[in-house]
């Protein structure tokens, strides 16, 4: 059984909605028709009140950019526009070629009536820009170019910025409109970056976007002073687990601290309040609610930081839980002489959640790059730690979409996609014996950061520590989502070279894999409570010959009662009873396969090769 699993269906302040890719095309075709009309000045967006992926629709035609807070660095409000290699519902422009280089994403302003403007009105664009952040760094002819359209509708290029500079703060701009081509009823101005067409590659982030008259070139502050991300977590060990996990001992999950980040963009000095609230969604129960309390001081320009130190929450009684924990500032920037219309006190608070419920995540939702493996065969494995025994019903896989393979891409394609899922026992460590395995095809949903779920055959019985691992048989690339603002769960990871299982020391960032825990019989189980048997070793190491075969396949240990004989597309072409030590395979057609020994108890996989 396989089927979608849309995590977090509510926007969160640092995860953007899960939204069905269908669904956002429909959308982008009725938004586009229901906001042609013209705009007029000033013209502002920070993102911050944007819900979902998808840019205010009442000022901009997104040509791909999603909405975000997981991918910049010391952004100036909450939320920034993202441009890359992918269109507006996860996918890459270029499907064949995993080198396609031209022209990604863009963004462009409704139509803003300037039609009475004049060069003495001192009109500037300004907006911060940001190269990376955690995304991969554009390189030198890799570019971000800022557009206005003419009167004769004619695009001109005004602002280009090259790649390769890496910076982990955002720069601003301003632009002075003074030809007086610009000056029409229809004017717009475009961002548009130019890079690799294949995935998430060469990213850059947008951010504070303010057109406006009686503007000079060091206009550069605005009485705004804004949240923009949490720089810790409530759970200490994961970013999400299941409830009756986290039951078992709340004080040793979690942090006893969270910290969140502001920005000034005052001329001056601030020393504004702050508060924090915890709050249960779903029993919409405040545990915390914190008076304001003075900042100290914060400078122009300058991000500040503040703490909230806070006891477990022990009490919680449903067997699901959303925790909100929200971060405000008490300012006063809903007064804005400059931009009437606008209240900037909104970006004055930010949130983050925590999902207790049936799945462990070390991810928070959102994949910055994937991870394929370099090999045939190759075996990756993540390690999750219990409270108590237990047992997994199923994992959950997000598969992100950065190159091509048709096979994951079009379900409707014969064969499919296919991979080995394991879950195996902790051995001083690392990763041990087989408690479970089975053929999985693996394929891309219908969401944006979307997650699988594969149930298993049946539920498998866990002691304390156990790894997820999934074996490709195949070359076709299978990238697995990888969270990047998760680096401390980067040593989660285990890699096997074909000898010796290897601990991660490259990917900073976690695998967004996520094990259920069972909550119903699955499989063939029976009945409730089903589990897998530990497996025992065979005693002895495993030889096949003569191979490479062209008939009859011979195996030295004794006891092997079932044989299956898996494809490397993933297809089981012969499953058979054995009574001995060998086995006549003459029929199969010359190719490469993995055999499956088992002794009812136990399995051990080889890979032969049969020829003709």
């Amino acid at each position: 059984m396989q089927k979608i699993y849309l995590y977090m269906p509510f926007f969160s302040d640092n995860r953007p909605v899960i939204i069905c890719r269908s669904v956002i095309l429909l959308l982008l075709i009725s938004l586009q028709t229901a906001y042609s009309q013209t705009v007029q000045l000033p013209f502002f967006d920070d993102f911050s009140t944007t819900i979902g992926p998808v840019p205010d629709p009442r000022l901009w035609v997104n040509g791909g950019t999603h909405i975000n807070n997981t991918f910049p660095l010391n952004q100036p409000s909450k939320n920034v526009a993202t441009f890359d290699g992918r269109t507006a519902t996860g996918l890459p422009y270029d499907y064949i070629n995993q080198l396609a280089y031209g022209r990604t994403d863009s963004l462009t302003s409704r139509p803003i009536n300037l039609a009475a403007s004049q060069p003495a009105d001192s009109l500037y664009l300004s907006f911060f820009w940001q190269a990376r952040g955690i995304g991969e760094l554009p390189d030198d002819d890799d570019t971000l170019m800022v557009s206005f359209l003419s009167k004769s509708n004619q695009w001109r290029v005004v602002w280009k910025q090259a790649g390769g500079i890496r910076s982990d703060v955002f720069e601003q701009e301003l632009i002075a409109i003074k030809d007086t081509s610009f000056f029409h009823a229809g004017f717009q101005f475009r961002f548009e970056t130019k890079g690799r067409q294949s995935g998430a590659f060469d990213t850059w982030h947008l951010d504070y976007v303010y057109l406006n008259k009686n503007r000079r070139s060091n206009d550069i502050y605005t009485k705004d002073i804004a949240c923009t991300r949490f720089v810790s977590s409530y759970l200490k060990r994961y970013s999400a687990m299941p409830m009756r996990q986290y039951k078992v001992n709340p004080a040793a999950e979690v942090n006893d601290t969270l910290r969140a980040q502001m920005f000034n963009l005052q001329a001056d000095a601030n020393f504004p309040e702050y508060a924090w609230k915890i709050e249960e969604v779903l029993s919409r129960r405040v545990y915390y609610n914190s008076p304001g309390t003075a900042f100290g001081t914060l400078a122009p320009r300058i991000t500040g930081t503040r703490q909230l130190i806070f006891q477990p929450i022990t009490d919680l009684t449903a067997n699901r839980a959303i925790l909100k924990f929200q971060f405000s500032v008490t300012t006063a920037d809903a007064i804005q002489p400059n931009l009437p219309g606008y209240n900037l006190a909104l970006n004055d608070s930010i949130s983050t959640y925590t999902i207790l419920d049936d799945f462990y995540a070390y991810d928070d939702g959102t994949a910055e790059i994937g991870a394929d493996f370099d090999q045939t065969l190759g075996k990756v494995a993540v390690q999750y730690i219990l409270s108590k025994p237990d047992s997994i019903g199923a994992v959950r896989f997000n598969f992100s979409p950065y190159f091509s393979n048709p096979y994951l891409k079009d379900t409707t394609v014969s064969g499919g996609q296919y991979f080995l899922l394991q879950l195996l026992e902790s051995d001083k460590g690392k990763p041990g014996k087989t408690l479970h395995q089975q053929s999985i095809r693996a394929e891309y949903g219908k969401a944006v950061n979307h997650f699988k779920e594969y149930a298993l055959n049946q539920n498998v019985a866990i002691k304390d520590t156990f790894y997820v691992a999934w074996t490709k048989i195949t070359q076709e690339v299978i990238a697995v989502g990888v969270d990047k603002n998760t680096p401390q769960f980067a040593d989660k990871i285990f890699y096997n070279n074909g000898d010796t299982w290897l601990p991660n020391t490259t990917l900073k960032g976690s695998l967004m894999v996520r094990p259920v825990v069972a909550t119903k019989p699955s499989g063939g189980t029976g009945g409730p409570g089903g589990v897998t048997s530990t497996e025992e070793p065979f005693g002895e190491p495993l030889v096949v010959y003569p191979n490479p075969t062209s008939g009859i396949l011979k195996w030295n240990l004794t006891g092997i009662k079932y044989i299956r004989i898996i494809d490397m597309g993933g297809r089981e072409v012969l499953s058979r009873k054995v009574d001995g030590q060998e086995m006549n395979i003459g029929n199969l057609p010359a190719n490469t396969y993995l055999v499956n020994f088992s002794d009812g108890k136990k399995n051990l996989i080889h890979k032969i090769v049969v020829v003709n």
